[in-house]
């Protein structure tokens, strides 16, 4: 028997106009950094010295193309501050190699009035911990984000 926990990420990004239509619907693979591969591992074993260890509590956007890279501690370039997760679910299922794995989904948005720039596109975003501890990144395509548009951030995360 043989048993593993590669843990993966993907964020959807879904973007609204003022009368509730969607206008973008986008995917993304993530990239979880060794800052959130520590915290979820010292959460694990319950390390008690240093910074707290806390889950993730809210998704940061930002405006750095660079690829996302293991040694990423925090966004290239931040817009606004981060939201708060507003929504954590969890669900099991089997993957492709029938292993029992669990998908937790976290919800963040950015309202109307949140992260504007029609100057400079959104290109990436990040989890992080209330410490500021980055758990992981994500680079995608282009996002223009004014205040005509509401921009829902869903954030699976794979155990």
């Amino acid at each position: 028997m043989r048993d593993r926990m590669d843990m993966a990420g993907r964020l959807t990004i879904l973007m609204h106009d003022r009368a509730g239509r969607l206008v973008l619907d986008q995917r993304q693979n993530n990239r979880i950094v060794t800052s959130g591969r520590m915290l979820v591992a010292e959460m694990f074993g319950g390390r008690t010295t240093g910074l707290p260890r806390t889950p993730v509590s809210a998704i940061a956007v930002g405006t750095d193309n660079r690829d996302p890279a293991d040694a990423d501690t925090a966004l290239g370039s931040k817009r606004g501050n981060p939201k708060a997760i507003t929504k954590v679910e969890y669900s099991n299922f089997t993957d492709a190699q029938s292993l029992a794995r669990v998908r937790v989904q976290v919800t963040a948005q950015f309202d109307f009035g949140e992260a504007n720039d029609p100057s400079t596109p959104l290109r990436e975003a990040g989890l992080l911990n209330d410490a500021g501890v980055l758990y992981s990144r994500v680079v995608f395509k282009d996002v223009t984000k004014t205040d005509t548009f509401q921009l829902t951030l869903l954030w699976d995360i794979i155990f």
